[in-house]
């Protein structure tokens, strides 16, 4: 243990007392919490989980808050922070080069969406801001959901769970929340996510693939809102990827946790008023592709070689997300109608598509947002993964599974393997929906 991290845990069990704010009201759970000025142009809500593998980045990530944030006359730095090796939880304020601690709660389940919600509540009533920026940070598991705490059981936060309690928060604060959700997690951008999202922030970002320990430039983030506080939300969105790639380009230029090459980085920004436009063009894509898919079925695997961004790099070998564009574009000359489905969900991704970065390895086949596609039954159902066969794909309340009918293409792509079905739509009787 450095001796930086041992004060972050020695300060973790300092009673909350020592900390004497100019103004106060009572927190949660009864203790004291310091109000900041209103007025300030930029709250920044670090939901930081790092309960398992993942809790040695936090001193790395603190350092880099301190010293990035030179001044705090415009923005306001909080952080929800859960410790694998100490019971609690606790919230910072980080000004003047130092963290103070604000509010200290008992340990909670930083997977369940109560316990972001509870954050959020705090954050949102006791620092206002014109504009709010949630991060959150901890393993990400794609569609299945992120936020994985070890000490209450390794259980996680599903997305529509997550999106809800955002809303939720929203609502208590009267309408004004988070105005740009950023998730500093593996493989959360996808279109399963984003359209679960649509109705809970205007802005979101995020990757499709894995990502590196630093997470995202947080010292040039910050610096940047310091710098430029009256960066407006989609902007700071955009620029965001650009960092984010800047970053990641050199292992010399930057500090960064393990000093090696990131050649397999991606990071993506979307508008999130315009993915209900998406879905809609996806799901009339899917309508026509579905009975198509089995009498198309070496197209369609075709497709898959070609956009799966995880050929280069994906958690452990077990994800299988092809880049949702590339891999529809390569589904082209099937059927004329087909063709022009897949022309209107370009043109509608392309219009939600803020800005997007990746590697030079991953040869342009990443556009942004993932797709789950496993590449067959057995792997659909995890029978290689057994604590991934509690997420049904199908039955976990995604609402881009229940409206589209990319399910029952997964299923005919699977039935049309030879001895299980010949046909295309043999398979529904399979389905329900």
């Amino acid at each position: 243990m450095s001796l930086r991290h041992g004060r972050i845990l020695f300060c973790m069990m300092v009673v909350a007392a020592f900390v004497v704010p100019s103004v106060s009201i009572a927190a949660p759970d009864g203790s004291e919490a310091q109000v900041t000025d209103d007025g300030k142009e930029w709250t920044l809500l670090m939901y930081w989980d790092a309960d398992n593998s993942l809790e040695f980045c936090t001193e790395f990530a603190i350092q880099t808050w301190e010293a990035a944030l030179t001044s705090d006359a415009a923005i306001n730095l909080v952080a929800y922070v859960d410790m694998l090796s100490v019971n609690g939880t606790w919230i910072y304020d980080i000004h003047d080069g130092v963290y103070d601690t604000v509010a200290t709660w008992e340990e909670l389940n930083s997977s369940d969406p109560a316990t972001l919600e509870r954050f959020l509540d705090y954050g949102l009533k006791n620092y206002p801001a014109e504009k709010t920026m949630l991060v959150i940070q901890d393993h990400g598991y794609s569609w299945r959901g992120l936020c994985k705490d070890d000490t209450d059981g390794g259980g996680i936060m599903l997305i529509d769970d997550m999106a809800e309690a955002i809303r939720n928060a929203t609502a208590r604060n009267g309408g004004k929340g988070v105005d740009l959700l950023a998730l500093d997690a593996c493989s959360m951008a996808t279109i399963e996510v984003a359209y679960e999202l649509r109705y809970t922030v205007p802005w979101f970002v995020a990757s499709q693939v894995v990502v590196p320990y630093d997470g995202l430039p947080y010292d040039m983030m910050v610096r940047e809102l310091v710098a430029h506080p009256d960066t407006m939300p989609g902007d700071f969105a955009y620029e965001m990827v650009d960092m984010y790639m800047t970053y990641y380009s050199s292992k010399e230029l930057y500090d960064h946790i393990y000093s090696y090459d990131q050649d397999f980085v991606a990071l993506s920004a979307f508008d999130m008023s315009l993915v209900d436009e998406l879905g809609a063009a996806f799901i009339e894509m899917t309508e026509l592709l579905e009975p198509l898919v089995a009498d198309n079925a070496e197209v369609v695997k075709d497709a898959w070689d070609y956009a799966l961004v995880g050929k280069w790099a994906n958690i452990g070998g077990w994800e299988y997300l092809p880049d949702a564009y590339s891999l529809f574009s390569a589904m082209t000359g099937i059927d004329k109608d087909l063709d022009a489905a897949i022309a209107t969900f370009q043109t509608a991704f392309d219009a939600a598509l803020v800005n997007e970065g990746n590697s030079w390895r991953f040869d342009e086949v990443p556009n942004g947002l993932n797709i789950n596609f496993p590449p067959s039954l057995a792997t659909y159902n995890s029978e290689t993964w057994k604590w991934a066969k509690q997420f049904v794909y199908h039955d976990i309340e995604l609402d881009l599974v229940d409206e589209s009918r990319w399910y029952q293409c997964l299923m005919e792509y699977y039935f049309s393997e030879d001895g299980l079905q010949n046909r295309p739509n043999q398979v529904a009787q399979l389905v329900t929906g």
